[in-house]
């Protein structure tokens, strides 16, 4: 096992011509942490007592592999998505990053100043108010003088709490604590910014101002490295995706394609475990025993925890395998689908599939694209695969390229009679196409039942998501307006009275 190292910010030269260094290289690097059965074992172990007792030669620990082999380079000014399960490692990873942790093997270089918004408060003292608070904060970040009046200032402005901030922060609430750190976090503009989802807290509108400040900061040339659940956030702030799954990187790429990927396997895990849970219930007490959670101590549930590691790599072998798929059924149409391919959701009703999604113009031509105003249709075309009658809802939903639900459009039941083989289509027509500048994702999806007050309910024959997309030309190359709402200029008839 290699000796761990991490090394100081700097640059590197070879010969005359300089490397270009990136904010982050991180080499093979692992991370295990020994897991004990008791308090008792691990004092022991940790003051090197248990070496000299007579049981010394007998492991006391297990170890736990929180990251394996992790190689990852981060370019400067570069905004990178971590995603993954909770236990992945996403924050071990950041952690090895901004140093609290060192790596038991493997190398990670850091070049930049570090700012960490990791656990909300962390490093706040609960005693001290929301100004003292802050104070330190800007202080330890090396902020003097008119620089520092100003960051104060500009934190002040951003949290409003108002007369809040001169109370002791162990009154304030997890959002008004989740404010005040997020404010002297990003008051400076650090060389790479950690976020581990403090995003999440606080009310919607801290969210939505918390959101455009990150923004500003990102599109700056700050290096972003951003662990959220939120695959949204992800899309919005981040050009790059890292997936990890059990300690290790799975994928990474492109956010969407990564996102979708995601997204899909945790759809297809999700479902998997309701079915076995659902075949589970039906055993025998004893049996149910059997199916305790696994102890990585004791053994217990050893075969439990392998069978959920096989189903774990077989879906993950799954969705990876047809990263590159290009095509909605048998041939389709490579032209339209989004980056990562079509992304086929499990466990729908038998029946009917997508065989094939098109972007149609007004001359009745397959496109990538059209104009603001122009027609535009979206064809889908599904296939039976037994005969029999299917009530039948078709769907597409819209998405901007940062992942916004922009429109969901819902078709009216219609019930097919259809014997196997058999295609039909249906398509969704825009009479003016009102969107702005910009690249769109959209999902198709056919559904068997569907009541738009009950989404949790509804049960679909095929749902490909974020699979296709098409581009649209504004009338202005610089107008960034999402939607061209329908609108008109009225005078006010008290004026035309007066007139």
């Amino acid at each position: 096992m290699s000796s761990p190292d991490i090394s100081p910010a700097g640059s590197s030269n070879v010969g005359s011509v300089t490397a270009v260094t990136p904010a982050i290289r991180m080499t093979d690097a692992t991370k295990v942490y020994r897991l004990f059965g008791s308090l008792h074992d691990q004092v022991l172990d940790s003051l090197g007592v248990s070496r000299l007792l007579f049981w010394g030669n007998r492991k006391t620990y297990q170890e736990f592999h929180a990251l394996r082999g992790v190689t990852l380079n981060v370019d400067k000014g570069e905004r990178v998505g971590i995603i993954g399960r909770n236990g992945a490692g996403k924050t071990t990873l950041l952690k090895l990053i901004t140093g609290n942790f060192a790596p038991t093997s493997g190398t990670i270089e850091v070049n930049g100043t570090v700012q960490a918004l990791m656990q909300t408060g962390l490093g706040f003292h609960p005693e001290f108010s929301g100004y003292e608070n802050i104070r330190s904060a800007l202080h330890y970040n090396g902020l003097v003088g008119s620089e520092f009046e100003n960051a104060l200032a500009n934190v002040a402005d951003f949290v409003e709490l108002e007369d809040f901030l001169h109370q002791p922060m162990k009154t304030y609430s997890a959002g008004m604590v989740a404010r005040v750190q997020f404010a002297a976090a990003t008051a400076i503009k650090p060389d790479i910014l950690i976020v581990d989802e403090i995003l999440g807290a606080g009310d919607a509108y801290f969210s939505s101002k918390s959101a455009h400040r990150m923004d500003k900061l990102a599109s700056s040339g700050c290096t972003l490295l951003l662990v959220s659940h939120s695959m949204q956030q992800v899309l919005q702030f981040c050009d790059r995706a890292v997936w990890l799954e059990g300690g290790s990187i799975v994928l990474e790429s492109e956010s969407l394609h990564v996102v979708k990927a995601y997204e899909e396997f945790t759809q297809k895990l999700e479902r998997e475990n309701e079915r076995l849970h659902r075949t589970a219930v039906s055993h025998t007490s004893e049996k149910r025993k059997a199916r305790r959670l696994p102890s990585l101590l004791d053994g217990r549930g050893g075969e439990e925890f392998e069978r959920k590691q096989w189903l774990r790599e077989r879906l993950l072998e799954e969705v990876l395998g047809r990263g590159n798929t290009k095509s909605a059924g048998s041939e389709g149409q490579a032209s339209i689908v989004s980056m990562g391919g079509v992304s086929r959701w499990d466990g729908g009703e038998r029946g009917l599939k997508i065989a094939n999604v098109r972007v149609i113009d007004e001359q009745e031509r397959e496109v990538l694209g059209t104009k603001t105003s122009s027609p535009l249709d979206i064809e889908i075309e599904i296939v039976s695969e037994q005969g029999g009658e299917y009530p039948c809802y078709f769907v597409v939903v819209l998405f901007t390229d940062d992942g916004r639900c922009l429109s969901r459009h819902c078709s009216d039941k219609v019930t097919l009679v259809m014997n196997a083989g058999e295609h039909f289509s249906q398509r969704l027509h825009y009479p003016k196409l009102l969107l702005g500048n910009g690249t769109y994702a959209f999902s198709a999806a056919i559904y068997k039942t569907l009541d738009l007050k009950k989404l949790g309910e509804a049960q679909f024959y095929d749902l490909l998501s974020r699979s296709f997309q098409f581009r649209v030309t504004g009338p202005y190359a610089d107008d960034l307006s999402i939607f061209y709402h329908p609108a008109e200029w009225k005078r006010p008839r008290k004026v035309l009275d007066a007139c």
